[in-house]
């Protein structure tokens, strides 16, 4: 039977004399996959329930055409760990090798970017670039659905640039593609190598679309002199009350962007105070001259020149500014909503920013960890279909507490692994991540045992239970045929 539309059916059955007999027993088997939650994965893959009808630990499930292991199941749910796949839409198939009977679903998960998204240019402003030097700020788009506002984790984003400028996230190439985090973000540092302005291009998933969606920045090189110079990083947002230590990296290039060795560069405080591990550092071969910077409860915004010795010409400038606790902001990156059968946990990481726009990634950031793990009194695949905020049966139990304190770095990330220490079977583990006075985020994994089996959940208007009729006693059963 194929059904194209939301509704109610009746299926009927008879023998096949057609007078309904009521003398034999039947047998019947109904399998049927009605939805996937959630209906969106990043390309990489991740674990998705299967809603349905007559689901068996022994079905087989393919997304595309890759055949999946079952990591629960119960009547009417199946979880699955989707494997990765290119942007766009899959069909998901549930089979029964045993009768042969199927049921498709078309189309009905997206992997990364979907037609209808956009891509959103959140920064792109840099000073004109000596030729041969880093961008001091990143070029950043955010991929979004058709909403312009939700964020889209696990696009694929494909970069370029002319000019034969290099991008710091393609690993110094012209050109490669790279995935969204879980905030939509993806960002790149720029390189000019020849004289000239630079045209940086963002798509969205070109393999899948046609044409696709497209953002473009530009780039301005600096003008020409005999010696140049480049910091790193050249604008610093430190949590206000932090003590931390981070390098400072000067770059040294002669005229056409070549590196300089043995190069003396002279670093000293223009305003503000702290502690320079050493006045001067000497390039190596690569133009590079590098000091340690230490603030101790850091309150006070400072300036910082790094400058060519011996006349201090030229120079470049390192600003540090302090950010209070009700301006810290959190964005997710990496690891949320992890669902693991016998396996460990990957790493949490999140991005403290600023609340400025666009937002500037904070340094020294404390982030508090709260890790709860659980014993469920519910079916966790209830937990895992989407809809974390629905009443369990009971109260679960708490079976530990833990809290990891992490101070954010340069690039304003801080993560942690979660675990379920030395408990097994099947665990929930509720983690709340904090900083600031406001900051929050939240965040739900589960881990089950390699293999699990779970109950039926309760009876509703959406999800009603399966009925069995009785058999009549000392009859022989015979095959049923279903007619729809």
């Amino acid at each position: 039977a194929q059904v194209f539309s939301t509704n109610s059916f009746m299926i009927g059955i008879s023998d096949l004399r057609g007078d309904g007999r009521p003398d034999y027993a039947y047998h019947a088997h109904v399998l049927y996959g009605d939805s996937v939650t959630p209906a969106r994965v990043p390309v990489s893959g991740g674990p998705i329930t299967l809603q349905g009808t007559g689901f068996t630990p022994e079905l087989g499930v393919s997304v595309g055409n890759t055949p999946v292991p079952l990591m629960a199941t119960n009547t009417s749910q199946i979880l699955v760990s989707a494997p990765a796949q290119s942007d766009g839409q899959q069909t998901v198939t549930v089979s029964d090798l045993v009768s042969g009977a199927s049921s498709i679903m078309t189309d009905v998960l997206t992997f990364g970017a979907a037609a209808s998204d956009q891509l959103v240019l959140v920064q792109a402003a840099n000073p004109p670039i000596p030729e041969g030097t880093q961008s001091p700020n990143p070029v950043i788009v955010k991929v979004v659905a058709s909403d312009g506002v939700t964020p889209v984790n696990g696009a694929t984003v494909e970069w370029s640039a002319t000019n034969n400028a290099t991008l710091s996230v393609c690993g110094g190439k012209v050109t490669c593609a790279v995935i969204s985090d879980e905030g939509g973000l993806v960002s790149t540092l720029v390189t000019p190598t020849i004289a000239g302005n630079v045209t940086v291009a963002a798509e969205l998933a070109p393999a899948a679309y046609n044409p696709a969606v497209t953002v473009v920045a530009t780039v301005t090189t600096a003008a020409e002199q005999s010696t140049n110079i480049a910091v790193t990083p050249g604008y610093l947002s430190i949590a206000q009350g932090a003590s931390v230590s981070v390098p400072l990296t000067a770059q040294v290039v002669n005229q056409s962007g070549s590196p300089l060795s043995g190069k003396v560069v002279d670093f000293f405080f223009v305003s503000g105070s702290g502690t320079l591990s050493a006045s001067q550092a000497t390039t190596n071969s690569s133009g590079y001259a590098t000091v340690t910077l230490t603030v101790a409860n850091f309150n006070e915004s400072f300036q910082i020149n790094a400058c060519i010795s011996p006349n201090n010409s030229p120079c470049q400038n390192i600003y540090g500014t302090a950010v209070s606790p009700s301006m810290l902001n959190l964005q997710p990156v990496s690891g949320a909503g992890q669902v693991v059968a016998g396996l460990a946990f990957q790493p949490l990481s999140v991005r403290v920013t600023d609340s400025s726009t666009p937002p500037n990634p904070v340094l020294g950031a404390s982030v508090a960890f709260q890790s709860t793990v659980l014993r469920p009194s519910s079916d966790i695949l209830n937990v895992t279909s989407g809809n974390t905020s629905s009443t369990q049966n009971g109260m679960p139990v708490i079976l530990s507490s833990t809290q990891t304190t992490v101070q954010s770095n340069s690039m304003g990330l801080a993560s942690m692994t979660p675990t379920v220490g030395s408990f097994t079977g099947t665990l929930e583990v509720e983690i709340q991540i904090s900083a600031g006075t406001s900051a929050l985020l939240q965040d739900i994994m589960e881990s089950l045992p390699e293999t699990y089996f779970g109950s039926d959940p309760a009876p509703s208007d959406s999800n009603p239970q399966r009925v069995t009729a009785p058999m009549p006693v000392g009859l022989p059963a015979r095959p049923a045929r279903l007619e729809f």
